[in-house]
């Protein structure tokens, strides 16, 4: 599968020079993340899943909210939803089997049931191989027809289809017990089974059956993976082009490109949704609007943009502005996110260990986060897990030391290719690299790439680079969505890789299968100290920073909070002053 990354195109990152002077490196990570909140608050009980949702202080209903954004969605068909701007917009219209209750207080993000009564159950004796769900009573969809567990299932086979197969590939690959998940089953088309294998239902459950051990089932199921539709209503890859709504909300009007229009579906049951709320009219979200002009609009706070959230960072030349202003505090939503960003080393070319610790050595991190737009945005990482990772360990095997790097490579001056996506950004980040590494005796030659195929090009395993960025955010609150996907080298295929840095080691892979069979509580810590183990054996990567979103809202904007579990402004809870 893709990473995602946060809306963050390799090599058009939000970056510019530095903003003013640049203090002593001392070789700490830049920052403190002490004070982050984990994700955690872990699995909701049936009781949990009853809605209505909780209301939200002083709002009220009516007026339309306006999302303000550059591009279109990548994807806006619940099935081949693998980005969180996305995510995050399709709760207005999809639900799930699961879902989250976010309280931004705590920090804690509780799974509730979202279709389902609860979060699943393990009928295999705690076995984790067998998992059942109960739909609710008077589910409908937005033109008022019963939504059915067969409807769920339906879901989970098209996302079986080579042509749908953009969203995450958890729940196919448990089924098929497979990586190669479609190799015999491709979906419900052509003359495909309506019933994924794996899959029974019986009235309004519906069971799923895996050969080994899965005990994060009720997290993947939170995921478009099983998103409800009726075989009548799959256009396939249209689908992305009017979504058939099972949420509060459903599509007006949607103009490729310039404007999607969400009004209120009158069937949805908010004392079925212990998750969402319909406060405004609608919801407008409006493109083609960059960076530096929708920061520009919300400091203005004129006219609708009083009702608008900007779908991208403050960008990095307003950063000192908007931090300075006092006034635009109480509109500010900040945090760590759940994305690591890292230069990816392509271990099939750099298989020497001591010049992957050199490298590690010599990234100048602080200065790169200057590059980015200073602390505000981003911190410093050491670690493979985001600080909101549930059992994160804050550690740095690799604290800034110009000195080791070189003792490492023992006089040599290795030549190292830096492949970078062709931007005015991309540029800036590749000369500060560039920058940093060669202080160290790292010879490091620039190559370009159209940013519009970077992940194609570096998920290639026949790629000639040596160096890249890259970036993962979790999946849900578990090292399990962050660890396998990258680290796991038995998931390196020939081409459409995350495994970026094409490490395979048989020790790691084992020590992954062992904890991938514990439950999400005794896992949390073994990701951690894997993690650790990762990087001080091996150094597979150069963990460079930890993601931060820092974003503004219009004045009239109410309830609107960064989502714990999202990393991104949520909608769910969003009023209209």
């Amino acid at each position: 599968m893709r990473p995602r990354v946060a809306l963050a195109a390799a090599g058009a990152l939000a970056v510019v020079a530095a903003l003013g002077a640049c203090s002593k490196n001392t070789g700490s990570t830049g920052g403190s993340n002490d004070d982050v909140k984990a994700q955690q608050g872990g699995i909701g009980t049936a009781a949990d899943s009853k809605g209505p949702a909780a209301p939200v202080s002083g709002a009220k209903k009516g007026g339309t909210i306006y999302l303000v954004q550059k591009d279109d969605f990548e994807h806006l068909d619940p099935q081949r939803i693998y980005v969180n701007n996305a995510q995050v917009f399709a709760k207005l219209f999809s639900r799930q089997l699961t879902g989250y209750i976010d309280d931004p207080k705590t920090g804690k993000s509780m799974l509730v049931g979202d279709l389902a009564t609860d979060t699943g159950k393990d009928v295999s004796g705690g076995k984790c191989t067998t998992w059942q769900f109960t739909l609710k009573d008077g589910l409908k969809y937005q033109d008022g027809s019963p939504i059915t567990a067969a409807d769920v299932a339906y879901g989970v086979a098209r996302s079986f289809s080579p042509n749908l197969a953009d969203g995450p590939h958890y729940i196919q690959q448990w089924l098929a017990d497979s990586i190669d998940y479609n190799k015999t089953y491709k979906g419900p088309y052509d003359g495909g089974a309506a019933m994924p294998p794996g899959v029974k239902v019986d009235g309004n459950k519906i069971t799923f059956d895996f050969k080994k051990a899965h005990c994060d089932m009720p997290y993947a199921a939170a995921w478009g993976t099983t998103a409800p539709l009726p075989k009548s209503q799959d256009t396939k890859t249209k689908l992305d082009s009017k979504p058939f709504s099972s949420g509060p909300y459903q599509f007006d009007t949607y103009n490729r490109d310039s404007k999607i229009v969400l009004v209120r579906n009158k069937y949805w049951d908010p004392k079925s949704d212990p998750i969402r709320h319909d406060y405004p009219d609608k919801f407008e979200v409006d493109m083609g609007t960059d960076n530096p002009a929708q920061t520009n609009r919300m400091i203005a706070d004129n006219g609708k943009d009083q009702y608008g959230i900007m779908q991208k960072n403050v960008d990095p030349s307003l950063v000192r502005k908007v931090s300075g202003d006092a006034t635009l505090q109480k509109r500010l939503l900040k945090g760590y996110t759940q994305y690591v960003w890292y230069l990816a080393i392509n271990n099939q070319r750099i298989t020497d260990v001591n010049v992957r610790r050199a490298l590690n050595y010599a990234m100048d991190k602080k200065s790169f986060i200057q590059v980015l737009g200073g602390p505000n945005v981003a911190e410093a990482a050491g670690s493979l897990e985001s600080p909101t990772t549930t059992g994160y360990q804050k550690y740095n095997a690799y604290p800034y030391n110009v000195d080791k790097a070189k003792k490492l490579l023992n006089g040599k001056h290795p030549k190292l290719v830096y492949a970078y996506g062709n931007s005015v950004n991309g540029q800036k980040e590749a000369t500060n690299i560039k920058s940093s590494l060669e202080k160290a005796g790292f010879q490091i030659v620039l190559k370009p790439i159209d940013p519009a195929s970077y992940y194609t090009e570096i998920g290639r395993k026949a790629n000639k680079y040596d160096l890249y960025l890259a970036g993962w955010g979790s999946d849900w609150p578990s090292g399990s969505t962050i660890i396998p996907p990258v680290f796991d080298g038995r998931n390196i295929q020939a081409q459409g890789n995350s495994t970026y840095p094409y490490f395979n080691n048989a020790d790691v892979n084992k020590k992954i299968d062992e904890i991938n069979d514990l439950s999400p509580e005794k896992s949390a810590p073994k990701w951690a100290e894997l993690d650790k183990e990762i990087m001080t054996k091996y150094a597979p990567v150069v963990p460079v920073w930890y993601d931060k979103e820092y974003t503004l809202t219009g004045s009239k904007v109410g309830g609107c909070v960064l989502g714990n579990s999202s990393g991104w402004p949520e909608l769910t809870g969003v009023f209209a002053k």
